[in-house]
């Protein structure tokens, strides 16, 4: 027997792919480091006063090294979300998984497609910075899971 998708499930999985389209969106040309750079710098330099213009660019690399790390943790979130209310609620583990899947092939994806591009340079460490953010975003799901069912409880981890 075919179980029929709910509209939360629908709508779970919605969100997983506008942020995932969002990542995408932000990983192509118009959002390089010289593109948004012309943006975000003179914000920088007036928040960061008189610090030389090499501390400014390693704060700005830091910025957008975190925002790797931030929007792949966001989507590990929303893609673990989906498959709960895709599956059982019994399959943590198994959600856990799919989420890292999700992760690991966008950014995989994404670091490919800019190897490509003429203003993007596709980098295995922002792989591993991608799949750090989801890796520490389900594995705090799955914490959090856990201290809200003790194991003298029906334990949804299995």
């Amino acid at each position: 027997m075919r179980m029929r998708p709910t509209r939360r499930t629908l709508l779970a999985w919605l969100w997983v792919v506008c942020w995932g389209g969002m990542i995408w969106i932000l990983g192509g040309d118009a959002f390089s480091f010289w593109e948004t750079s012309g943006a975000i710098m003179p914000w920088l330099e007036w928040l960061t006063g008189g610090l030389d213009r090499h501390t400014r660019y390693q704060i700005w690399v830091a910025i957008r090294k975190s925002a790797h790390f931030i929007e792949y943790a966001i989507l590990a979130v929303l893609t673990f979300r989906a498959a709960l209310a895709t599956a059982p609620r019994t399959q943590l583990v198994s959600a856990g998984w799919i989420a890292l899947f999700i992760v690991t092939s966008l950014a995989t994806a994404d670091e490919a497609r800019q190897v490509f591009s003429a203003v993007r340079t596709g980098s295995p460490y922002d792989i591993l910075i991608d799949v750090a953010g989801g890796l520490l975003a389900v594995l705090g799901l799955l914490a959090i899971s856990r201290r809200m069912h003790p194991p003298g409880q029906a334990n949804s981890s299995a």
